[in-house]
């Protein structure tokens, strides 16, 4: 007997160690999104490289009268990827919106990826056909490192929006889930892009596509209300507290509840219950409950034998997922706006203004802060300056678009449409089309250094320094550049806010300090003139920026931070 005990007690720590083991895989096999992921290749000027963005100042769009005091809206020409990894400097947290409108991989949109092995056979990517084998593994690859840098940029209370059809929608979601958090999935919204069904449709006639929503974190994220939505109610009472229509208090109900079966004594003593349609199977209920009914009895009206309650007109209803009406636009509709500007076709499939202006107006709030980078032919900021128009909201966007060999559609249709959008057009009709105003700073991507952000050498970091101005200048949003002397040897420059003249940044790039009385007397200079100033100053130090505080007789308003160091940081921890 006792050989027997022992051998089950050796069974059984047998036993144990083996459920250890599967408890494990368990925990390493979790349900979720696999595919093979392929490195992605870029041009080779970018490669081994540090990334910043250079303005293109002949570009920009000047505004006039009160809109001069608005944030210019910025468009980046240059990958998406790299973008983003700028932006992660500049404004890492600070996205407000989001809406992107990617690739649908739909075998024939045009998709082109980079295979890292196969750049000899292929130097400028291959599209991906629909019968490709890594077709699916190519655009999580291409999509995944994009969304992980997009999701630092927002806010805590910001929100995604991603446009995507059939091919991609099922492993989009499941790629959101694993960036964002299945917990901050919002919804998915069901837009009507077509008018009626599409005639090349194989086995059913399709014409839906879709948008995922995704939050921060969805515990902050607001209710998203739909001021624009069309009201079915007829409102046809009104009291000192407003216009309203007369709701039953009593409801048929399935789930049957004895607390709310109960009566209510109305004002001249007659007595109310719940009507069943059969007496005697009582599935009626009030919809309140006696302690809320105690506390509202004044809102209840006592009419024709039934409790009514007051339901008044709202400013707004909750948005609905379902985007099935014609005031969300459809698909030929985005090609009718854009043929309007350009009195051409200059670009597939353009989303709506419509779609667009519904999504900023529920998610976006008057001095909301929105990224397209994807950005095509620029409805983004085409919806946002119409919804800034409406409310008189100061909503500020940036678009990123790639500038593509064949044409450049950033330049020619992004920017383009945008600035005949602010400043006024001609329609396809030859009526003059009043612009929205606004004003523009055109970025393109540049790269600086021999070697990438982990490996980057003194000599790198230099350069960086020397070209990390609009970088330095977009973090600070002071866009303005404030005009200095040749004698400053272009070792420094000051950068204003557009919209106040109030903030200024100053920045010191370059190692020799030989013109930093010129530059420190410049800034006292502007001090002198505006007390209430505020001024951030950047300097070149290899380390900590203190030293530099000794150059000023005193630091009211002024903050000094160091360069390149913070801009290497975050790209290292991006790339790590």
């Amino acid at each position: 007997m006792a050989e027997s005990v022992d051998e089950l007690k050796i069974r059984i720590r047998e036993l144990e160690k083996e459920v250890a083991q599967w408890k494990s895989k368990v925990k390493d096999v979790r349900y979720g999104l696999n595919w093979l992921e392929i490195p992605e290749a870029f041009d080779r000027e970018s490669e081994d490289k540090i990334p910043i963005l250079e303005e293109v100042r002949e570009k920009a769009v000047d505004a006039e009268g009160a809109l001069a005091e608005t944030p210019p809206h910025i468009i980046i020409e240059g990958d998406n990827y790299h973008a983003l990894t700028c932006l992660n400097y500049t404004h890492r947290g600070k996205i407000d919106v989001i809406y992107i409108d990617p690739p649908y991989n739909t075998g024939s949109d045009g998709f082109t990826y980079k295979d890292k092995r196969f750049l000899t056979e292929y130097p400028d990517g291959q599209k991906v056909p629909k019968d490709h084998p890594l077709r699916h593994s190519y655009w999580l690859s291409f999509m995944e490192k994009r969304l992980k840098l997009a999701k630092n940029l927002l806010s805590e209370k910001g929100v995604i929006f991603i446009s995507i059809d059939d091919n991609e929608q099922a492993n989009l979601k499941l790629l959101c889930d694993k960036v964002f958090g299945e917990g901050n999935f919002v919804t998915n919204f069901v837009w009507k892009s077509k008018s009626g069904g599409a005639n090349d449709s194989k086995y059913i006639a399709i014409d839906d596509e879709y948008i995922l929503c995704y939050a921060k974190r969805a515990e902050k994220l607001a209710k998203m209300m739909d001021k624009y939505a069309e009201v079915s109610t007829s409102y046809n009472l009104k009291d000192e507290k407003g216009e309203y229509s007369l709701d039953r208090l009593d409801k048929q109900s399935i789930r049957y509840s004895d607390s709310l079966n109960y009566e209510i004594i109305g004002p001249d003593g007659k007595r109310y219950w719940p009507k069943h349609k059969d007496p005697k199977h009582p599935n009626a209920t009030w919809r309140w409950s006696k302690e809320h009914v105690k506390t509202n009895f004044e809102d209840l009206v006592f009419k024709n034998g039934c409790v009514y309650t007051k339901n008044y007109r709202k400013d707004s209803a909750l948005a609905r997922n379902l985007l099935t009406d014609e005031r969300f636009g459809r698909t030929r509709t985005g090609k009718t706006d854009l043929f309007d500007i350009f009195n051409a076709e200059v670009f597939t499939a353009p989303k709506p203004i419509k779609l667009l202006f519904f999504i900023f107006s529920i998610s976006s709030s008057p001095a909301s802060l929105i990224l397209d980078f994807f950005a095509g032919s620029g409805t983004t900021l085409h919806a946002a300056l119409k919804l800034n128009a409406e409310d008189g909201g100061k909503r500020q966007c940036i678009l990123v678009q790639q500038a593509e060999s064949e044409n450049n559609i950033c330049e020619k249709v992004t920017y383009e449409r945008n600035r005949r959008v602010m400043q006024g057009y001609k329609n396809a009709k030859g009526e003059f089309v009043e612009g929205l105003g606004g004003h523009i700073k055109y970025y393109k991507t540049d790269f600086v250094g021999k070697h990438p952000s982990q490996n980057a050498s003194d000599a790198d970091s230099v350069e960086l320094a020397n070209k990390a101005g609009c970088l330095i200048a977009l973090a600070e949003n002071t866009l303005e550049t404030v005009s200095v002397p040749e004698s400053s040897k272009g070792f420094w420059q000051i950068y204003a806010n557009t919209e106040t003249k109030k903030r200024y940044t100053c920045i010191y790039h370059n190692g020799d300090y030989e013109c930093v009385p010129e530059f420190v007397a410049t800034i006292d200079a502007l001090r002198a003139s505006d007390k209430k100033a505020k001024f951030t100053v950047y300097v070149f130090s290899w380390n900590s920026p203190d030293f530099f505080e000794n150059e000023f007789d005193d630091l009211k308003n002024i903050e000094i931070k160091a360069i390149p160091k913070p801009i290497l940081e975050i790209y290292k921890a991006l790339n790590g």
